[in-house]
């Protein structure tokens, strides 16, 4: 069920209005798409903090614009804490969407017993699908992940029906490797190799200059 988002029509436009919106616990934001008027609406930054702590992508629309809408792009402030501005695009049931979803790993990978460490190398997928099929997250277990394996693609558990996965199809999205070990000082000091001096003379060229 998608989030519901209610939305007022804003009238006052520019950067001066729309930070006294901002003070007053509300933010900018634009609708459109589909070949209709482009809306320059507010909405209530609780209202989409909520949204967004569901992990939502797809809001219904109430108040003065009805339907689906996705949350296409969310500008944030200078340190990511506070949004300043939402566009949001209008989607009907038979539209393919693209959307920016997180991965997570499930389970305990065996190769850790085996002395290997477990690299979760993509966290974030980007997948076409329709609206009513956006899943809040993807995941690929990794139970039978041992020292050496991989996960890829074609191992996500959840890729709802229809869903396709943009980029590489055969990317490596999780590892188990050997650690990586890095010399201590100690070991780099005794070494026995002793450094060379730029500008040094051996012992027979010193004795051939006397």
């Amino acid at each position: 069920m998608s989030e519901v988002l209610e939305v007022k029509k804003r009238d006052l436009l520019g950067k001066l209005n729309n930070s006294r919106l901002r003070r007053a616990g509300k933010l900018p934001a634009v609708l459109y798409g589909h070949g209709k008027e482009c809306l320059s609406l507010e909405i209530s930054a609780e209202n989409l903090k909520t949204s967004l702590r569901h992990g939502a992508k797809l809001v219904q629309l109430k108040g003065a614009a009805e339907g689906q809408a996705l949350l296409q792009d969310i500008q944030w402030d200078t340190f990511q804490q506070h949004v300043l501005h939402v566009d949001l695009l209008r989607v009907e049931a038979q539209d393919r969407v693209k959307v920016e979803v997180d991965l997570q790993l499930r389970g305990e990978a065996p190769g850790e017993h085996e002395g290997g460490v477990v690299e979760h190398l993509v966290h974030f997928l980007e997948i076409e699908t329709d609206p009513g099929h956006i899943p809040e997250h993807l995941h690929v277990n990794i139970n039978h992940l041992h020292l050496g394996g991989e996960l890829r693609v074609a191992d996500i558990e959840d890729l709802p029906e229809g869903a396709l996965v943009l980029g590489e199809p055969d990317m490596i999205l999780v590892q188990c490797v050997e650690p990586t070990v890095v010399p201590e000082e100690d070991e780099l000091a005794g070494s026995g190799a002793e450094p060379e001096i730029i500008g040094r003379k051996d012992d027979d060229e010193e004795k051939a200059e006397e």
